[in-house]
């Protein structure tokens, strides 16, 4: 019986200690992966392909970071105000409170046509420096978006559920 126990201990301790060798986790300095299949959060790195896709002029390239410059406070405001009504939004339903959440979904709507109209106005003043080949290639590049989102988003118009 005392072999048998010491057996099973040094099995275990081995087994321990090869798990140790190998190490599990990625270095903490190493990059992260983005782990949202189909979402690119690299604006820059989108902004560049759009520029090389137009084959953008410099002074277009120029122009461009300056609408973007000029809409992104507008944009990081509305990031803002969405997270907090969406915090909001999840401690009324927690709390089942239906006329807090109806109120919250009215704000919501809101907000979202002002960033609409906001977004509309930067693409269409991007748009105006672009030359008529590459408002069409600009337009092509618009509808394949909305085709891949479509199947996300089947119809933006309709009221969000709460």
């Amino acid at each position: 019986m005392y072999l048998d126990k010491r057996s099973f201990i040094l099995a275990a301790s081995l087994i321990l200690s090869a798990g140790a060798a190998f190490p599990q986790a990625a270095p903490a300095d190493a990059p992260k992966e983005n782990k949202q299949v189909g979402r690119n959060h690299d604006g820059a790195r989108d902004g560049q392909r759009m520029a090389e896709a137009l084959n953008l002029t410099d002074a277009q390239k120029e122009q461009a970071k300056a609408i973007r410059e000029k809409y992104r406070a507008s944009s990081q405001d509305v990031r803002t105000q969405m997270r907090t009504l969406h915090d909001q939004l999840k401690a009324a339903r927690e709390a089942n409170n239906t006329a807090e959440v109806e109120r919250l979904n009215q704000q919501r709507e809101a907000l979202m046509a002002n960033a609409k109209q906001t977004w509309t106005a930067q693409r269409d003043e991007f748009r105006s420096i672009l030359t008529p080949e590459q408002q069409a290639k600009f337009d092509q590049f618009q509808e394949n978006h909305k085709g891949r989102r479509g199947d996300r988003h089947p119809d933006r118009t309709e009221k969000p559920q709460a």
